[in-house]
């Protein structure tokens, strides 16, 4: 079994989203794997990358707040994302996160030769996101699927260079029945629970 890092990035906690939130963490308990929730609004985090940050960051982020989410990340095997999709990427919260915590010595380190980059968590090697679009998926296809992007091109390039991604979103929100968000929950607990 492994230790999973759950990243939930919604404002609301009652959204359909923290209900997703809620059956991915149940379903990789009862999997029997270690669990680690973060929150971003609930922890209440910064994810503005401001002037100072930028320019002072050390070559391993040890910036206030973020020695933790450090931490947390460099534990993670397994990382599961949940949120909703929002004009066609992750919330500025995530993205965000992205920023501020998935930084050089951290996420990636640059050897000698300048056009290299190695991976800097190559003990993550499932990278999972359960998201929500309110528009179709034949739209965010045409808009480019930035957030799917980021993840399965972007952030999957820094971990462990067999790691496996899973995509596992529902489309058109705004239609949905009370059925059809029923069947998606299930579906996630079904997909969830075979990590």
């Amino acid at each position: 079994m492994a230790q999973v890092l759950v990243v939930h990035a919604h404002p609301v906690p009652t959204s359909f989203n923290a209900a997703l939130c809620d059956v991915v963490v149940s379903a990789l308990t009862r999997s029997g794997h270690s669990v680690d929730l973060l929150d971003l609004y609930a922890d209440e985090f910064d994810p503005v990358l401001g002037a100072e940050e930028w320019r002072d960051r050390p070559p391993t982020n040890t910036a206030p707040g973020l020695v933790g989410h450090v931490r947390r990340l460099r534990a993670a095997e397994m990382l599961v994302f949940v949120y909703p999709t929002w004009w066609s990427e992750q919330p500025a919260m995530l993205k965000g996160w992205f920023d501020r915590v998935w930084t050089e010595g951290v996420a990636f380190h640059r050897p000698d030769e300048p056009k290299r980059v190695e991976r800097g968590l190559s003990q993550i090697r499932t990278l999972t996101v359960v998201t929500t679009h309110r528009s179709p998926r034949w739209m965010n296809y045409l808009q480019g699927q930035g957030g799917r992007i980021r993840v399965s091109r972007g952030l999957r390039l820094l971990c462990h260079s067999r790691t496996r991604f899973r995509w596992i979103a529902m489309y058109s929100m705004d239609r949905a029945t009370d059925s059809d968000r029923t069947q998606f929950l299930e579906e996630v607990e079904k997909r969830i629970g075979k990590l």
